[in-house]
């Protein structure tokens, strides 16, 4: 996100959240323990959302989001680090959990980022994250091709029409459950390590 994204996603963001996306926020990261990494922490909104983490990293490219994260930290052991999902700055094995919301859509090479989560991820571990992404309807899928070009420019890089799912598998993880709403525009995926 570039400093003009940053001061209006949440208001963009926040009709979502009334459709859904803030209790699929909290299914994301309710139920992790132990040391978490946040991909794409963008403006800290999971932030106030932990109970179980004992320790949490976030990442995010844009220095501007970082600072609004900031802000939401709210005393619990949150670090923050400038940095990109297909580059980790953690050795491998280091987390219980990773976690991610609405962040792979506009990741430069998000095969790679989903080899880099499974790659600090310990065995067994954790990898929870909800996307937005290309349904399987011709029509509606084709309004995604047609408006992804578009959009990423004006959006941070963000597709509309990525196959998040397809790539969460082929970067080795194990998906145990997938969630639908909004007709399967929106996805919830429980995986392992």
């Amino acid at each position: 996100m570039s400093d003009s994204t940053t001061n209006w996603y949440d208001p963009i963001i926040a009709p979502f959240d009334h459709l859904g996306v803030r209790q699929w926020r909290e299914w994301v990261v309710r139920d992790v323990r132990g040391r978490v990494l946040e991909l794409g922490v963008g403006t800290g909104l999971n932030l106030p959302r932990y109970r179980a983490a004992t320790a949490i990293a976030a990442i995010d490219p844009d220095l501007g989001s970082l600072q609004h994260a900031l802000a939401r930290r709210n005393g619990k052991p949150i670090t923050l680090h400038q940095a990109r999902a297909e580059a980790l700055p953690f050795a491998a094995d280091s987390f219980d959990a990773v976690v991610a919301t609405l962040t792979f859509c506009s990741v430069g090479d998000p095969l790679r980022g989903l080899r880099e989560a499974a790659r600090v991820l310990k065995p067994g571990g954790a990898f929870r994250l909800v996307e937005h992404v290309r349904v399987d309807n011709r029509v509606i899928g084709g309004v995604q091709d047609a408006l992804t070009p578009a959009w990423k420019r004006i959006a941070g890089n963000c597709h509309l029409n990525r196959d998040t799912l397809a790539l969460v598998r082929q970067a080795g993880f194990q998906v145990r459950g997938v969630r639908e709403h909004l007709g399967g525009i929106f996805i919830g995926i429980d995986a392992i390590k």
